[in-house]
């Protein structure tokens, strides 16, 4: 390919990508008052933090079960956090403070 390929390539993708960048802001909107986008802003929040947990809970080895004991009380903690105060990010933030409270010892338990 030449030199002119790589460089309208390039400028292609660079176009894409501010359009996808700015279409929230275009379309503001339209966007703002959907239903459906109401739903996903909703929803998401939750549906995000409950696949990052089947994640993290599933790439950890499980020989024994106090082997998972600080994941386990992490998870709790978000749980708990998220229906009692309804603040994803406080909860994310607290179940990840817990958790590497507890894995790397800081507590000393």
């Amino acid at each position: 390919m030449a030199d002119l390929d790589y460089l309208l390539a390039a400028l292609i993708m660079g176009g894409v990508t501010f359009g996808l960048r700015a279409f929230p802001f275009v379309a503001r909107g339209f966007i703002a008052h959907h239903r459906r986008i109401q739903v996903l802003g909703r929803r998401l929040p939750v549906a995000m933090m409950v696949l990052l947990t089947l994640y993290a809970m599933g790439v950890h080895r499980w020989e024994t079960p106090a082997a998972g004991q600080a994941q386990l009380i992490a998870v709790w903690v978000v749980a708990v956090l998220q229906l009692w105060q309804r603040q994803a990010l406080l909860s994310i933030l607290t179940g990840t403070l817990v958790y590497m409270t507890l894995m790397n010892g800081w507590l000393g338990l």
